[in-house]
């Protein structure tokens, strides 16, 4: 009896490109179990054709359970004959990180090389913002504020969140600033991964903030700065009671309409990763504090880019409640036009 992997797995894949695994026996079957995290997903009794087995289309087996822990270790094991246990066995694992997109380059450069998000340049902040990074690993973080004259200084991120496989850092502009100077930008460090922000002096009001859950399964923040404005809109139904027409059903529907406000390229690119998110909640600020609050549904969203010399990209998009009472009321903030993230300056 002879057992012959001839397409195998090792080292790290994403979740979105988990190649085919092949193996050829002389038996008449073959057992095949996965467990993916410790868990197992797949226990098969298997036959070949002309001596071949194929295992196709891992990614979407695995990829639920890889989403819910990030990263995870798919095991595979194989054994000819299993019903008489007359055959040969190998096991093959590979470490799987939840991703949606598809990269030009392999998990293991790219986890190396970049945060876990699809911003690839420059992300505009501003001085209050919360903002953080997530990265695969556990190596020190290292953050080089620039000021406008010219200075710079090191500071050291807060790690906030993670375990032995991903560390998530605070790198919130207050966090760098010094007293009489004026914070320009920085770059955040971890290992050979980088990322610049640059400091957007004007500080605009931000309505609304959204955080989601990127093509990682990480979250990010929004901030959009430009107009923000809610249409409620509302579905009666009538009747007649005793002769007398009534509403006896009113559904309410509370939209929302954002503008990203002007992006750069990076950032351009970067924002489809929210329109694709199937995850996304308003972040409130209560005295200067935030607080997630409502899920909500993104209905529609337009974001076209063109190559004009003069053009300024920007995003809209619309979204509401993803609840089914619309009559959301909040008494933290009496008086409020719209949900607390838009700009106090309105009332």
């Amino acid at each position: 009896m002879a057992l012959n992997i001839t397409k195998s797995i090792s080292g790290k894949y994403f979740s979105s490109t988990i190649p085919d695994v092949e193996f050829t026996i002389s038996g008449v079957s073959a057992g095949v179990t996965m467990t993916c995290g410790g868990q197992q997903i797949y226990n098969e009794t298997l036959f070949p054709i002309s001596g071949k087995v194929s295992l196709r289309d891992l990614s979407n087996l695995v990829t639920p359970y890889a989403r819910q822990q990030l990263v995870v270790t798919l095991s595979i094991a194989i054994r000819e004959n299993v019903e008489t246990g007359t055959g040969g066995s190998q096991t093959l694992t590979a470490q799987v990180i939840y991703c949606a997109a598809d990269f030009d380059t392999d998990a293991d450069t790219f986890c190396e090389n970049h945060f876990l998000s699809i911003l690839l340049g420059q992300k505009i902040t501003s001085l209050g913002r919360l903002e953080f990074l997530h990265y695969l690993g556990t190596d020190a973080a290292q953050v080089t504020a620039e000021y406008s004259d010219g200075t710079a200084a090191i500071f050291t991120p807060p790690k906030v969140q993670g375990n032995a496989n991903y560390s998530t850092i605070d790198v919130s502009p207050d966090r760098f600033r010094t007293e009489g100077k004026t914070l320009v930008g920085f770059t955040a460090r971890a290992g050979d991964r980088y990322q610049e922000f640059v400091i957007d002096l004007d500080q605009p009001d931000c309505a609304p903030i959204l955080i989601f859950v990127n093509s990682f399964g990480c979250e990010e923040l929004v901030y959009c700065t430009g107009t923000h404005k809610v249409s409620p809109s509302y579905k009666r139904t009538q009747t007649y009671f005793e002769g007398i027409q009534k509403n006896y059903l009113i559904e309410e529907t509370r939209t929302f309409k954002a503008d990203s406000g002007v992006l750069n390229v990076a950032m351009q690119n970067w924002l489809d990763d929210l329109f694709r998110s199937e995850y996304v909640r308003v972040v409130n600020i209560y005295n200067g504090q935030p607080t997630i609050g409502k899920e909500v549904l993104l209905t529609d969203s337009k974001s076209e880019v063109s190559n004009d010399d003069d053009e300024l990209t920007r995003f809209t998009f619309s979204y509401q409640y993803a609840q089914r009472n619309q009559n959301v009321v909040d008494l933290r903030r009496a008086g409020r036009i719209f949900d607390n993230t838009f700009d106090y300056t309105f009332n």
